[in-house]
């Protein structure tokens, strides 16, 4: 997470697991927003609403 540098950053992906939880939890200082999104449907209202309470909470 070098490239992270301790700042926020969030990942949205169809793939995310518990392992990458667990990774980025170890390995990652600063605050992570680790979002899973359903590949067949795509980002939604729901989930831009997720991002922007998250990024506002920052």
């Amino acid at each position: 997470m070098s490239w992270a540098g301790g700042r926020p950053f969030a990942w949205v992906d169809d793939e995310i697991t518990d392992a990458d939880r667990e990774w980025v939890s170890a390995h990652h200082g600063g605050p992570a927003l680790l979002h899973h999104v359903k590949s067949y449907r795509g980002l939604t209202g729901a989930d831009f609403a997720i991002l922007d309470h998250w990024l506002r909470a920052l």
